[in-house]
């Protein structure tokens, strides 16, 4: 316990012992980036999946067929949705930039979700780590004033010169580093939780009496997606679609053909 404080202090000192001038250039560029959140939290969103599509499994709108789904399927309500959460966040680390204390309830409880993610939906711990470096790459791009994208450029002179953007940068990825190591300090105290909860779940699934439940069914569902029968690294699902699409390109072609 006293390690778990230790750490805690430590984390949460990392933003509190920020400068004035820390704090300026995080606010000066956070300005910047934020003029447009949901087209900034998109953007981020399909970086992710870009960089970790297995990690797709966890959403059901995103295993939709992209064939007919496309860039309209991304841009639907639900994934807008999902992405402004995640930069949500980042607004209330912002927010509490001066009392950063405040922020630990907020990590623990986003901690204790994903570490139900990770037992339900087949959440990665690394997927904290690929969200920081595409958080990072469209703050940068942001703050260099990219007109076509964030339309935050008012003249031909980017509004943050290089080496602002790098300081922001250097800021940035401290302030990302603590937000996961809370987090993630907060999954590994819900799965000590949860394994003490599912070793007493399993002694009841012994007795004979027990009978299946829907969540059961929906676990079940989620293995079935993530099963490694064909590769030991890619999951079953993404595989076995890629072979359906082969397919149906070559039906495509073979229907041109004949037209």
């Amino acid at each position: 316990m006293a390690d778990i404080l230790n750490s805690r202090r430590e984390m949460i000192e990392s933003i509190s012992t920020l400068t004035p001038k820390d704090k300026d250039i995080l606010r000066n560029s956070w300005a910047i980036v934020s003029k447009d959140l949901e087209t900034l939290a998109t953007g981020i969103f399909e970086m992710i999946f870009e960089q970790a599509p297995d990690a797709k499994l966890m959403f059901p709108f995103m295993m939709k067929d992209q064939r007919t789904g496309g860039d309209k399927e991304k841009r639907s309500t639900e994934f807008t949705f999902h992405a402004l959460r995640f930069i949500q966040v980042i607004e209330s680390v912002m927010q509490c930039i001066d009392s950063p204390d405040g922020l630990e309830p907020l990590f623990r409880n986003l901690g204790q979700i994903h570490g139900r993610h990770q037992e339900q939906l087949g959440f990665r711990p690394h997927y904290w780590s690929v969200f920081k470096e595409c958080t990072l790459y469209h703050f940068r791009k942001a703050m260099r004033g990219d007109k076509r994208r964030y339309c935050i450029r008012s003249s031909h002179k980017a509004k943050m010169t290089p080496s602002e953007i790098d300081s922001a940068i250097i800021l940035w990825r401290e302030v990302l580093r603590v937000m996961i190591e809370r987090m993630n300090a907060g999954l590994e105290e819900n799965n000590k939780i949860r394994k003490a909860n599912r070793e007493i779940i399993d002694h009841l699934d012994e007795e004979p009496n027990h009978h299946p439940t829907p969540r059961d069914a929906k676990h079940h569902i989620d293995t079935v997606n993530r099963r490694h029968e064909l590769s030991v690294i890619v999951p079953d699902f993404f595989i076995r679609r890629a072979s359906d699409e082969i397919s149906l390109e070559g039906i495509d072609i073979a229907s041109r053909r004949s037209s």
